[in-house]
């Protein structure tokens, strides 16, 4: 199981560094999940694309089906120190059930900016669900520091700590974590991430990331979990860890 792990971190590392060159948005829910019809997206910029979705509080999209359409305003969200920012989009009408919706980002932003994690789609587009989402999530198993990587490559250093956890919840969820070097004065870093399969990996890869760590150096994180609908999941308590140390060679 350990080297099934490894080998999925050293592979995540790789990929993080082939995106090093790219400039775009990533959204969440990921395009093509399944959300509920009172849902919230994340809209992160990464590189370039940072400075215009920073802009875009108070600016509207829409949200399209055939025959049916909802706008969503941009609300500030977070702002890491490695060059990304996230806006919270919140719809001011509800989705129909069972229908398929597209983000029309070209509303507000320009048609060149790429959608990193959209499969291949210039518009991200996601199905409805049965209806609203007013549960919240329900621990199975806390969250809980799992497998740390650290990678040199010529690009720089990709580092990641992966934190696990089981829920009982339908809809995708994302994690906001505040973190701080534990017996140092330095700023909290304050920052989102989307939970995958269980897991939320908190840190970076050379050009850019959520997160930033010191080699070796000793953290702790005050994690809260929320459905995409907003519901916050019972408080756990923080997460101590150490960063893992980045080696000499590539």
């Amino acid at each position: 199981m350990y080297r099934l792990v490894l080998l999925f971190m050293l592979l995540l590392a790789r990929a993080a560094s082939a995106r090093c060159v790219g400039d775009g948005v990533q959204v969440f829910p990921r395009p093509g999940a399944t959300i509920p019809t009172n849902t919230r997206l994340l809209l992160e910029g990464i590189g370039t694309a940072r400075s215009l979705v920073a802009d875009l509080p108070g600016k509207t999209m829409r949200l399209q089906t055939n025959g049916h359409e909802v706008r969503v305003r941009a609300q500030r969200g977070w702002t890491s120190e490695l060059g990304r920012v996230t806006v919270v989009l919140k719809l001011e009408g509800t989705l129909l059930p069972d229908k398929l919706y597209t983000l029309r980002l070209d509303d507000a932003l320009p048609g060149s900016v790429a959608l990193l994690n959209g499969a291949g789609t210039p518009l991200p587009e996601w199905t409805s669900g049965k209806g609203s989402d007013t549960t919240p999530p329900k621990w199975i198993k806390r969250p809980a520091v799992s497998e740390g990587m650290a990678r040199r490559t010529e690009d720089g250093i990709t580092r990641y700590v992966r934190i696990t956890m089981s829920m009982r919840e339908e809809s995708p969820a994302y994690m906001v974590v505040t973190l701080t070097r534990k017996q140092s004065g330095a700023a909290a870093q304050h920052y989102v991430l989307p939970v995958v399969n269980g897991s939320a990996l908190l840190g970076h890869e050379p050009c850019s990331g959520a997160f930033g760590f010191e080699d070796g150096k000793s953290y702790r994180a005050r994690v809260e979990v929320f459905d995409s609908a907003g519901n916050l999941a019972p408080a756990v308590p923080p997460l101590d860890f150490e960063a893992p140390a980045a080696p000499a060679g590539g």
